[in-house]
């Protein structure tokens, strides 16, 4: 398996550099451990996985307007990297992927909520059956996501899970198809229609969230303004 991991982070490496200016500490050391603690708006009691954002690897179908992650990536080349190795370990070796991060949310005792993609979406069916047999795993752990392609795919079996909450973004009003986030006019038209405001997004909140909110946890009446949705939580 490491030998494995070392090609994958080789080829990812190499990638990067092709594409953008190589890091000055050179190739990373082999990380293991897949998931993340918490970013700037989830507290680090939080385990994030994360997948390549954008089209790049046809992990999106499309590249959202003013999405946080792909400017992230474009800002950060080992986030980058981070997401290219967990991509391509999703899309070529589900086997070894899910070993890793069992074994990491075995390690994390304490870590008892975790958010699949901050950055990335559902794909293929046998990604979607990995987190499926995963979330099984942990019964005692919450798990939760957003996701674009509810259409493309079954989620039958993982949303028969009773500690996973899969928010569909994809919004249906009075026979019209729009999504969950917006400018402040497009929020209050979705709050009107029983839709919660993700606080984070709201100008001058200073929480943070799965600390001082988790409705995104358990519900999935949820929208966000684009407005706010990049300014720092930092207190």
């Amino acid at each position: 398996m490491i030998d494995t991991l070392k090609k994958i982070q080789k080829t990812v490496y190499i990638k990067a550099i092709q594409i953008r200016k190589a890091p000055k500490n050179g190739m990373p050391k082999l990380n293991l451990k897949r998931l993340v603690n918490g970013n700037e708006k989830l507290d680090k009691s939080i385990l994030i996985f994360d997948l390549l954002a954008g089209t790049e690897l046809k992990v999106c179908n499309q590249n959202c307007f003013k999405c946080y992650a792909i400017q992230s990536q474009k800002q950060y080349i080992y986030s980058y990297m981070f997401r290219y190795m967990n991509t391509i370990l999703a899309k070529t070796n589900t086997t070894i992927l899910s070993d890793l991060i069992t074994k990491q949310i075995n390690s994390a005792k304490s870590k008892n909520v975790i958010r699949i993609h901050s950055s990335g979406d559902f794909f293929n069916q046998e990604y979607i059956d990995m987190w499926d047999r995963i979330i099984k795993q942990f019964p005692m752990k919450k798990f939760y996501a957003y996701t674009k392609r509810l259409a493309d795919f079954n989620y039958t079996s993982i949303q028969s899970n009773k500690n996973f909450n899969l928010i569909n973004s994809v919004v249906s009003l009075d026979g019209q198809t729009t999504i969950n986030y917006g400018d402040t006019d497009h929020i209050k038209m979705l709050s009107e229609n029983g839709y919660f405001v993700c606080p984070a997004t709201k100008h001058n909140w200073k929480g943070m969230c799965g600390k001082d909110c988790n409705y995104c946890v358990t519900n999935k009446m949820v929208c966000f303004n684009i407005h706010y949705s990049g300014q720092s939580r930092k207190k």
